[in-house]
């Protein structure tokens, strides 16, 4: 007798989108909201980064001297990364690219990383190259900057 009633009882059919329909919009909002949390529990943080020094010498820049084309130069760079509160960061991978040449490394515990950077060239007519830098590390935002080191001809 209840099974005969159902299939009598059309009024359960007519409603049935509509509930769907609100039914799909809720759950859609309650996911939305969950992943919102989620961002929020593992928020990215930011990246500070400096040049600690070139070639030995304090700061960014470094020097050669001569004339015409100049290849094949090498040098050294420490480059420190700390968080936006300023702690170390380790494990950063810090990439140096520009005036035709390239270099890489990862961050110690105390967040500096000394990198070796090779085939640096400066033509003929130019009196200074850059070098720009890239910095990732997992939960950070990547660390973009132009111009990070200068390659300055002198004298």
């Amino acid at each position: 007798m209840f099974k005969n009633r159902w299939f009598m009882d059309r009024r359960g059919i007519e409603g049935l989108p509509m509930r769907l329909i609100i039914i799909v919009v809720v759950a859609v909002a309650v996911l939305a909201a969950i992943l919102a949390m989620l961002n929020m529990v593992n928020p990215k943080d930011t990246l500070n980064v400096e040049c600690i020094s070139v070639g030995g010498q304090e700061g960014n820049l470094y020097t050669v001297s001569g004339a015409g084309e100049i290849s094949d130069i090498s040098f050294n760079v420490v480059v420190k990364v700390t968080n936006s509160e300023g702690d170390p960061v380790s494990g950063a991978t810090v990439t140096l690219t520009g005036a035709n040449g390239a270099g890489s490394g990862k961050t110690g515990d105390d967040g500096t990383v000394t990198i070796t950077v090779q085939n640096v060239k400066l033509n003929a007519n130019e009196n200074k190259e850059y070098m720009d830098v890239t910095v990732t590390a997992s939960g950070y935002h990547e660390y973009n900057e132009e111009n990070f080191i200068v390659i300055a001809r002198v004298g």
